[in-house]
């Protein structure tokens, strides 16, 4: 299966991906043979969330004897540092893995709520470096819903990744978003490939 690099992040990863949200409709034991197979037929990339409900400790059952061939995404929204912590503690409790290949600030969606995660002073974005510092993460991401937030956010070049919609509904991003990311070498992560239908 094609690899391709995922911006600076430098990870060698397939160019599809694993997305965690639908597992969570079926039974577990169903769940984790679909991440197996997936795994099997070559994928290296899944992407889940601390709030997908039973998605985080079914990939971990998955990738289990596995961890070191697949590189993990997952996300936090935006609480409190302390939140923040707690979200990732369980995720990686959840996950059985002592790191995340790729944390994300999770649906990042307007100027005052991406200003609070940079502010130089007291900003969440000191969270997840302290979490890179110490292993726990290794790549900082950002997902996103609003053209406006995203085209600021890879322009701050703090964010290694953006996961934001594009599919052939949601085409804008080919216009803007696409070459900024490109220019500051931020790997770009589809969100809804199939336009939410699957």
């Amino acid at each position: 299966m094609e690899k391709i690099r995922l911006g600076k992040t430098g990870m060698m990863v397939t160019r599809l991906g694993f997305g965690g949200i639908p597992i969570q409709r079926l039974n577990e034991s169903d769940a984790v043979a679909v991440v197996k197979k997936c795994l099997d037929l070559g994928l290296n990339y899944i992407d889940t969330a601390n709030g997908y409900s039973t998605s985080e400790e079914r990939i971990g059952k998955a990738v289990k004897g596995r961890r070191k061939d697949v590189f993990i995404a997952t996300k936090t929204f935006p609480g409190t540092p302390e939140i923040i912590e707690a979200n990732l503690e369980l995720s990686l409790k959840r996950l059985a893995t002592d790191y995340i290949d790729l944390y994300q600030f999770h649906g990042i969606n307007d100027m005052a709520t991406l200003n609070k995660i940079i502010d130089p002073e007291n900003g969440l974005y000191k969270v997840f470096e302290k979490a890179k510092k110490t292993g726990k993460i290794r790549h900082i991401g950002i997902t996103c819903h609003q053209m406006d937030a995203a085209k600021a956010a890879v322009k701050t070049d703090k964010f290694e990744t953006i996961m934001f919609p594009f599919n052939v509904i949601t085409s804008e991003p080919a216009k803007e978003l696409l070459p900024l990311c490109r220019r500051h070498d931020v790997g770009f992560i589809v969100m809804k490939p199939l336009a939410g239908a699957c």
